[in-house]
């Protein structure tokens, strides 16, 4: 499979890594922008920094290099880069890892809660509290992810950065949750000696087990307050430290400020990346309309269409029955040179059933990338993919078909006409994941769902903005 991310540096990205200095970076920019390329070419110079250092000492000793992605599709496409360009250096010790699988590994965790387990035990909690379950159970785990367990009562008074202002939580509804539902689920786990991966997190912001002094954090704005926390007390005294985000693009109900998890972000270790290198401005401009009216945070970025890299076709909408999707998708792949250029099927839910028999009888082989922890290298250009595991990913096209509104079905509160939907959180970050999901794609995009089911989130779409074909 093509790996496209190109390690050459802009004049724009060079400013941003020509001199290293140890503290935190912040690195900024909409999908499209260069921010991993980025980290990773700033990856590069900082190692060679320390080690030219090490090298200068009587007994050298290891230089600790930690790259962390949030899922593990893109720690193994990451993984290829990064050893690209580290090579095989003995004094280098460099750990690629999803952040989960890290902490695991530096706590020495075993029979941790998986989160379908933590969650059916916070649905029971609601249930029995007689709250909506599945909001709690997202409320729940963002209180979990956000504040210590020590200081849960700052809950009570906080913004809700990351939630939206719907639904609602007065201070009264926050006090119930934690009454009913997060305080006795950490009841309940100390009652039978379980941790879930949220206390790994709380280890790490507590206990120092290692020092790195190079560390990278990719698609930082889905990690939790204390995760982030537990990366900083990782590191050595002297430590490079870059985070790379997009708060446009978060797709979990997650949020944090520098403040409140340590960090003093000046200026100059504060960057943003403005130019689009990766979309054709019919791209970028389909992506941004999908996210018009959000509300955007000093992490977020808006897509650039203004400043893309090239003009393309404008994106395709086929709109028809599922099997016409699928057989106007293969014809769309008949005219792509699949030995030079990706693609990828995106899926909100990874429903690919109907499509991989299409693709095997048109002799079209594929890969499924969905949680996978290693990048493949065979010639298959071809792959599947669910839309959260894409995240961080790029390819030459993009496909998404399927996408009726029953799939993407976000249930607005009951008082719904006295709300602004782009400040109702579930569907602004469904908005957000499609987006980034568009934006994944360097030449063109191809969309498809059943005209008698159009998903919510083509009312955001103007039609000149896309070529419409019913099939």
């Amino acid at each position: 499979m093509k790996a496209l991310i190109d390690v050459i540096p802009t004049a724009e990205q060079l400013a941003l890594f020509s001199r290293v200095t140890s503290g935190v970076d912040v690195i900024r920019g909409a999908a499209g922008s260069g921010k991993t390329t980025t980290a990773l070419l700033k990856l590069r110079t900082s190692v060679a920094f320390y080690l030219n250092r090490a090298r200068r000492q009587v007994e050298p000793r290891p230089v600790k290099v930690l790259v962390l992605t949030f899922n593990r599709t893109l720690r193994g496409y990451i993984n290829e880069l990064t050893e690209r360009q580290l090579g095989q250096e003995p004094l280098i010790s460099l750990e690629i890892a999803t952040f989960n699988k890290w902490a695991q590994r530096l706590t020495g965790a075993r029979d941790i809660l998986d989160l379908e387990v933590a969650s059916a035990h916070l649905r029971r909690l609601a249930a029995a509290a007689g709250i909506e379950s599945e909001f709690v159970v997202e409320e729940a785990q963002y209180v979990l992810g956000r504040f210590h367990i020590d200081e849960l009562d700052d809950y009570l008074s906080a913004r809700r950065d990351g939630r939206g202002v719907t639904p609602r939580m007065e201070r009264p509804a926050r006090q119930q949750l934690l009454e009913l539902v997060v305080r006795p689920y950490l009841e309940f786990k100390a009652e039978h000696e379980r941790v879930d991966w949220g206390d790994l997190a709380c280890d790490l912001t507590n206990t120092q087990l290692e020092q790195y002094d190079v560390i990278v954090v990719d698609e930082t704005q889905d990690f939790s307050a204390n995760e982030v926390r537990a990366v900083l007390n990782q590191r050595s005294a002297d430590a490079s430290v870059t985070f790379v985000l997009d708060s446009a693009q978060r797709i979990y109900s997650r949020n944090f400020t520098w403040v409140e998890v340590g960090v003093n972000l000046r200026p100059e270790k504060s960057h943003t990346l403005q130019t689009n290198y990766r979309n054709t401005r019919q791209i970028a401009q389909f992506a941004s309309a999908m996210l018009t009216g959000l509300p955007i945070d000093d992490n977020g970025t808006m897509p650039n269409y203004a400043t893309a890299r090239a003009d393309g076709p404008k994106p395709i909408v086929l709109r028809g029955s599922y099997p016409n999707q699928v057989r106007g998708a293969i014809e769309f792949l008949r005219d792509i040179d699949l030995t030079q250029q990706s693609v990828a099927f995106l899926h909100y839910k990874g429903w690919f059933r109907d499509l991989i028999p299409a693709l095997n009888r048109a002799g079209l082989p594929f890969v499924n990338l969905t949680g996978s922890p290693v990048w493949p290298e065979g010639p298959e250009n071809i792959a599947l993919c669910t839309l959260h595991s894409s995240k961080g990913l790029e390819f030459d096209h993009v496909i998404m078909i399927g996408l009726d509104g029953s799939v993407l079905q976000v249930d607005m509160p009951d008082d719904e006409d006295q709300i602004d939907v782009a400040e109702h959180e579930p569907s602004a970050r469904l908005r957000r994941l499609v987006a980034m999901g568009v934006g994944r794609a360097r030449e063109s995009v191809l969309i498809g769902f059943k005209p008698s089911d159009a998903p919510d989130i083509m009312h955001f779409v103007d039609d000149d903005l896309f070529e419409g074909r019913d099939v």
